[in-house]
């Protein structure tokens, strides 16, 4: 593994590489952007390089067959350390306990990198602890911080980090991942790519929650219902998940289900489909609708799911999408 090996992600290996290059490598990073793209491991490959035997710092990438690049894969080297949250967040022992051991230098490497992982749900005064280390670095140390967004980070500790976003995958480089490396299948992977955001990692976490989604009685009961009673929005809305990760996956396969039919409308060609399984179903209910009452619905869905996102009171939010539904 080497940079040469990261699934995208161009423009972020390009200012690591520059800074390498360039002998302008700083004490600490802030690596931001969606949860399970990569971040940490685009991270562990900037400390094989700067660590590298064969002189990777000189050419920009690590060499993965020195003796530090193998211990780096194997989370064995004794100067590259990963701090995990114990439970929701970082706790501040382990911060203290990360700046006893960076008063020694590195044992075998010509730096030691600290990965702290999770770093914008630190509490405020694990923040503060870990300032002085920004303020003041031990000399031979990079600190590279992880985080989904800085946002709700101390100023103070984003004023001392080199800040290098990491944008979502496409699609489609999504979906040749899953297809080629985890030999999921092109149909499957296509749906996981659509509903993990550009997440690699996300995608592989919400597998096992899909397969356990009813998608037949979804839309038999819901995504392609012509209307419903008071009573069967309210009952509808009590059955879906509370957790707001977890509506937030039924919306997104909703929007999945309602492409299919749309596209139903257009297409009998399968391949185009999320959903080919459901092709049948697709054709017992696509004939009771229109083009502007399935694209009104799509519409009316995604601008619900964008509202919940943003904290959007849920329940309001989906009485009155399904309100709008209605009289669409």
């Amino acid at each position: 593994m080497s940079f040469k090996t990261v699934l995208g992600h161009e423009k972020s290996i390009r200012w690591l590489k520059q800074a390498i290059l360039q002998k302008r490598v700083v004490h600490s990073y802030l690596f931001w952007g969606n949860e399970g793209i990569g971040k940490k491991y685009v991270a562990l490959q900037f400390a094989k390089v700067l660590n590298c035997l064969d002189k990777g710092w000189e050419k920009g990438d690590a060499c993965d067959s020195c003796v530090s690049c193998k211990k780096i894969d194997q989370s064995l080297h004794p100067d590259v350390l990963v701090l995990e949250p114990e439970g929701q967040t970082l706790k501040v022992d382990q911060v203290r306990e990360m700046q006893k051991d960076l008063a020694y230098r590195p044992y075998e490497g010509r730096y030691r990198v600290i990965i702290l992982s999770a770093a914008d749900r630190m509490a405020p005064q694990m923040s503060n602890t870990l300032l002085k280390t920004l303020e003041e670095p031990p000399l031979h140390t990079i600190l590279i911080l992880i985080a989904n967004h800085p946002r709700g980070m101390l100023p103070t500790i984003l004023s001392r980090c080199h800040s290098i976003p990491f944008s979502p995958l496409p699609t489609s480089l999504v979906v040749r991942w899953l297809v080629e490396k985890k030999k999921i299948n092109e149909n499957e992977a296509s749906l996981l790519a659509l509903l993990s955001e550009g997440s690699p990692g996300k995608a592989l976490e919400i597998k096992e929650e899909i397969e356990q989604i009813a998608r037949e009685d979804l839309l038999k009961q819901w995504v392609g219902v012509k209307s419903f009673t008071l009573g069967e929005i309210e009952r509808f809305i009590d059955s879906l998940p509370s957790q707001r990760q977890g509506l937030l996956l039924i919306l997104e396969i909703s929007k999945s289900l309602l492409r299919d039919l749309i596209m139903t409308k257009i297409s009998k060609d399968f391949s185009e489909w999320i959903h080919p399984d459901l092709s049948g179903v697709y054709k017992a209910i696509v004939s009771q609708w229109d083009f502007t009452s399935l694209f009104h619905r799509l519409e009316t869905l995604q601008e619900t799911t964008r509202a919940i996102q943003k904290n959007a009171n849920t329940r309001l939010a989906l009485e009155t999408m399904m309100l709008s539904w209605v009289e669409g």
